[in-house]
């Protein structure tokens, strides 16, 4: 095993170094809170950390980091770590592998704890909060966000309340609903957690509910890559640029002709 290597991450919300944060986890049902890390800033305000696939936690009392670190080279502001060749994350990919293998929660592919998931380390006065997830994000405001809902933009929210546009084929309909968010802030902010590009929703019966994703991803080098996922996030097609509504048809229009044959089949 490669010895534990901490890794500073910078975001432009620094928390209070004196006030203890709150700490919520569970499902999020009748406007409960959403599970996440609330705390004062160090500006006098509030800030929420939520969290992408989020997978564990741990919270420990204590000073010092619970891995070696070099205080010596620490940033002022920073309050935030990741932790490289993590025992602990190989711990969690072994018992999800051994337990769930190919029915792991987060898109059946359970290797992706190996290639995305991390370790991150929180740091407050006296205590630090482990999670163990895909990414997180950061929010801000005046007023308290513990049981509020997430904030406009959040890149974990849908984007499917905006305006859209439609294609079809078979006699189907598409509609298609494109983050305005400029590419370089997409990218910039996938280094913290996936962004959604599009969402796509197959109008069926009266019904429209969103069934696949194009999604903004870095690999571990800072390569751009981009996934169209279908309903349940399983990845279905890769392209190691942004992708396009052009670049994605293809793909939609092959699901919609065998959606188009199933439904003959059935006389719908």
């Amino acid at each position: 095993m490669k010895p534990e290597i901490v890794h500073r991450i910078k975001i432009p919300i620094v928390a209070d170094n004196v006030l203890s944060p709150q700490v919520h986890y569970g499902s999020v049902h009748h406007n409960e809170p959403v599970t996440g890390i609330y705390f004062n800033t160090q500006d006098e305000l509030y800030g929420r950390i939520t969290f992408e696939n989020f997978d564990s936690l741990k919270i420990c009392r204590g000073e010092m980091l619970p891995i070696d670190y070099d205080w010596a080279t620490h940033e002022r502001g920073v309050w935030i770590f990741k932790v490289e060749n993590s025992q602990w994350l190989l711990d969690r990919y072994e018992y999800e592998k051994k337990h769930y293998g190919s029915s792991y929660e987060f898109g059946g592919d359970v290797e992706e704890m190996k290639t995305h998931f991390n370790h991150y380390i929180f740091s407050f006065h006296d205590q630090f909060i482990e999670v163990i997830a895909r990414g997180f994000w950061f929010e801000k405001s005046d007023k308290t966000l513990f049981g509020k809902p997430l904030q406009k933009g959040h890149p974990f929210s849908t984007i499917s309340d905006n305006e859209y546009s439609t294609f079809e084929e078979c006699n189907l309909k598409y509609r298609y609903w494109i983050n305005e968010t400029s590419k370089k802030k997409l990218i910039n902010n996938a280094q913290f957690c996936t962004q959604t590009i599009m969402e796509f929703a197959l109008e069926l019966d009266d019904k429209v509910r969103v069934d696949h994703t194009l999604t903004l991803t870095l690999d571990k080098e800072g390569n751009v890559m981009t996934h169209l996922c279908g309903y349940f996030g399983n990845k279905q097609v890769t392209f190691p640029k942004i992708a396009t509504i052009e670049d994605v048809k293809p793909y939609l229009k092959k699901y919609m002709k065998e959606v188009f044959e199933r439904r003959l089949k059935m006389k719908k």
